[in-house]
């Protein structure tokens, strides 16, 4: 591992010194990161929106919750990742931390082909479940199977950025992406404006500029642990503990996500039922959503890593503040940015489309959601907190009954009484208010029982250091 006072350029270590600027410091780069991310699957739609066709808008739209269910799934588990090598890393032992990062981008290798295979495999299967219709089908599916075949590059290269953040690093992330969002838009625009390939243009592009990230990401991880970042036989020897207590934390993470996702498909089949106009103006709107709450998820990752290095450091007490800050700035945040989707929502949509029907769908939801950001903001910021502790199971299951079964029950009753698209709309709020609800009531109730042991600890090291 490179050493601490030439890592000290790029790495931001939360367990010492002042903890906001260190925050908004680590936090930038994982929020522009995560923009560019979104870029990805936004140009697409937008590109498509404009010099393809409404349908073809749709048909991306359509698969956006289908790739959302592998890729969260997985990005989910990476979050275990994050967690084991944070602690490592906070802990202070170098050869530990060269460990998780060898074994962790191992195991993330391994899932990304897995992830690929099956998404190949289920593509149409997923695609029916949707209710997609015959006017948008033949699109849709090419352009999703030419996604999932790329899928592993973007499962590894987000399992390694998990990794760098973990040490502290954000800013590599972003130089990344940076260069790959160029090039993915680059193609786009080469690929259907110019060769006429349609969605399977899109989908082209993206998966070679996220094959790119991938080789990236892999190279600087090599250089960061001077050694080869990928080791299938010392992970199966050596690495088998790291490996199950990564699994511990991040598969309930990736079961919320997925689940979640595979929720958000059965969404798409009330939605479909609707004209295909109104569908594309929906996918222009989540498009638009997604840019809204990206900094509040960024910050979330934050407070995930703030917390979890500081308890490797045994810093309880100021782990236990990681709450409190990430909602601040996760508010600090947000509101202005509500408020202008608010004010540019007609503007906002047409990035998309330009037919009048599509902007009209899209901006009325847009503008319906924008008011319940601080309940989404609330509850992304307890779920960070809550995995930076290890604690993942239990909020998981919180969130999955709000997020998937108080939704789906709003929906099946709701769609039964009014066969108007705000129905659609208000199952979002509905999902993140009771998933919210549960995790606060979960937080207050349980966590503070750690706080204390943590508390009576921390005063026990003290009191024993005094005596000596």
């Amino acid at each position: 591992m490179i050493s601490r006072q030439k890592r000290a350029e790029k790495i931001v270590n939360f367990t010492e010194g002042r903890v906001i600027g260190k925050l908004i410091l680590f936090a930038i780069p994982i929020i522009i990161s995560e923009l560019l991310q979104n870029l990805y699957n936004s140009v697409d739609s937008i590109v498509v929106g404009h010099y393809v066709s409404d349908a073809a808008l749709a048909a991306v739209s359509v698969c956006t919750p289908i790739v959302q269910l592998l890729v969260g799934f997985f990005n989910g588990m990476s979050i275990g990742n994050t967690v084991v090598t944070a602690r490592a890393f906070g802990s202070g032992d170098e050869e530990a931390t060269r460990k998780a990062v060898r074994y962790s981008f191992t195991f993330s290798v391994v899932l990304g082909v897995i992830v690929s295979c099956l998404g190949i495999a289920l593509a149409s299967v997923f695609l029916d479940l949707t209710g997609c219709n015959e006017e948008i089908y033949s699109e849709a599916i090419t352009y999703l199977r030419i996604y999932l075949a790329g899928l592993m590059f973007t499962v590894i290269y987000n399992c390694g950025t998990g990794i760098l953040r973990a040490i502290g690093d954000s800013r590599t992330p972003l130089y990344i992406l940076a260069v790959t969002s160029v090039l993915n838009i680059g193609l786009d625009v080469l690929f259907v404006v110019v060769f006429h390939w349609g969605t399977a243009g899109v989908g082209i592009a993206t998966i070679l500029a996220q094959g790119l990230s991938m080789l990236l990401v892999a190279m600087v991880l090599k250089r960061r642990i001077q050694a080869p970042c990928i080791a299938l036989k010392e992970t199966w020897r050596d690495g088998r503990k790291t490996i199950a207590a990564s699994v511990d934390v991040g598969f309930a993470a990736g079961l919320q996500n997925a689940m979640i996702s595979f929720s958000n498909i059965f969404v798409w089949s009330y939605i479909n039922r609707f004209p295909t106009s109104v569908a594309a103006g929906i996918g222009a709107a989540n498009k638009i959503d997604r840019f809204v709450v990206l900094p509040c998820k960024s910050l979330a990752m934050t407070t995930t890593t703030f917390v979890s290095q500081n308890l490797g450091a045994k810093n309880y007490q100021r782990a236990k503040m990681g709450f409190w800050y990430g909602f601040g700035l996760c508010t600090a945040v947000t509101l202005p940015l509500t408020l202008l989707e608010y004010l540019f929502a007609y503007p906002a949509v047409s990035l998309f489309s330009n037919e009048a029907a599509v902007i009209v769908a899209g901006a009325e939801m847009t503008r319906f959601l924008a008011p319940f950001y601080m309940v989404i903001l609330t509850r992304d910021v307890l779920l960070g907190y809550l995995r930076g502790y290890g604690d993942s199971r239990v909020p998981t299951l919180l969130s999955l009954i709000g997020m998937i079964g108080i939704r789906q029950l709003f929906l099946a009753i709701a769609t039964q009484h009014s066969d108007s698209v705000r129905v659609i709309y208000a199952s979002f709020p509905v999902g993140w208010g009771a998933a919210t609800l549960l995790l606060l009531v979960y937080t207050l109730l349980v966590l503070r029982r750690d706080w204390r042991k943590a508390e009576k600890e921390e005063n026990m090291t003290a009191a024993k250091e005094a005596s000596s």
